[in-house]
């Protein structure tokens, strides 16, 4: 099966709902431009592709979470951009932050805007399924806490960036939270718009955060290893930001006391040159600390995928399957 071509498919949905969503007439004019940008941009769909799959493989048809699949591409687009204002990214998606184009105000606003559509969108999707007040209340439940948690990680990421001491617990608290809430929280609400058994249910929420962190983690091997054309932001962008990653955290805790000092030289130097970067990176891959995250990210794919064997056979289940092991084959 070839899960991206069933991705594209699903995607097509997603940017129809978007668009009435977030319509281009939306005012004032300048806040439908902010609001739209990335998601004109492209990305994966990933998220709701995901809510729509899990719907489907406990049984339910993916037009039943189609609005809150799309709500959670807009949370996820929200993240985005606050997050690109924390870090002070220049490009994402090979286009332009939105508070380069627009400033800051705005961007806060145009996050804020989409985040109050998330809540929209999930409110249509339960009246047009006439969900129950108990799954109605789990919907939102789900989207809240994930937009919390979300907070937690983003903020723990933040402070890491102040020590030379993070643990690998620490960071896959993390990342737990950073990112693979909200992929939890994807496949969870796809399997509750599709009235799954709460042991189905649970299943997907479980496989949606594992495979969630395995697709950070893959994501920091390519902003080191990838082709910046692939990846969208400069190579090595993490690193100048001082980011404490995986590799970054097993390279600190394993390499020799001179490469330490190298890779905590160039950490967290906005104005690095692309000889500190090189340097910095070369310090990652002579202490196996790509290689050490890569494997890390397989077990948890492994670990995923042995959560689907509460559902069903299926196609929906298939393309899961094969989904758990692209977050960590991408090349993007």
């Amino acid at each position: 099966m070839d899960v991206l071509k069933y991705l594209e498919e699903r995607a097509r949905m997603v940017e129809r709902e978007i668009d009435r969503l977030v319509p281009r007439g939306l005012e004032p004019e300048i806040l439908a431009k902010a609001t739209r940008h990335l998601l004109e941009a492209g990305g994966k769909r990933l998220r709701p592709c995901l809510a729509l799959t899990a719907c489907e493989a406990v049984g339910g048809r993916a037009e039943d979470a189609l609005e809150t699949a799309t709500a959670l591409e807009l949370l996820h687009n929200f993240t985005l951009i606050h997050d690109d204002i924390m870090d002070r990214d220049e490009f994402r998606r090979n286009v332009k932050t939105v508070h380069m184009l627009w400033g800051e105000p705005i961007a806060i606003i145009a996050g804020d805007a989409l985040f109050a559509k998330v809540f929209e969108a999930a409110a249509a999707n339960a009246k047009r399924l006439g969900l129950d007040g108990a799954h109605a209340v789990e919907l939102f439940d789900t989207l809240s806490k994930a937009s919390f948690e979300i907070c937690q990680g983003q903020a723990l990421d933040m402070l890491f960036e102040e020590r030379a001491d993070v643990s690998e617990i620490e960071y896959m608290r993390m990342v737990s939270g950073k990112t693979g809430a909200l992929l939890e929280a994807s496949a969870k609400v796809g399997a509750l718009s599709g009235k799954g058994k709460p042991e189905q249910v649970r299943a997907l929420a479980e496989y949606g955060r594992l495979i969630g962190m395995a697709f950070q983690m893959q994501d920091d091997v390519l902003g080191v290893a990838s082709a910046q054309e692939k990846f969208g932001k400069p190579i090595g962008s993490d690193v100048r930001e001082g980011k404490r990653t995986l590799m970054v955290v097993r390279a600190l805790a394993t390499a020799p006391p001179d490469d330490k000092d190298t890779l905590l030289r160039a950490l967290g130097k906005r104005d690095a040159s692309e000889a500190e970067l090189k340097a910095a990176i070369d310090v990652l891959k002579r202490a196996g600390a790509i290689d050490y995250v890569a494997e890390r990210a397989r077990g948890l794919v492994t670990q995923a995928k042995l959560k689907l064997k509460a559902l069903p056979e299926s196609k929906a289940k298939e393309v899961l399957l094969e989904l758990a092991d692209f977050t960590i084959k991408r090349e993007f």
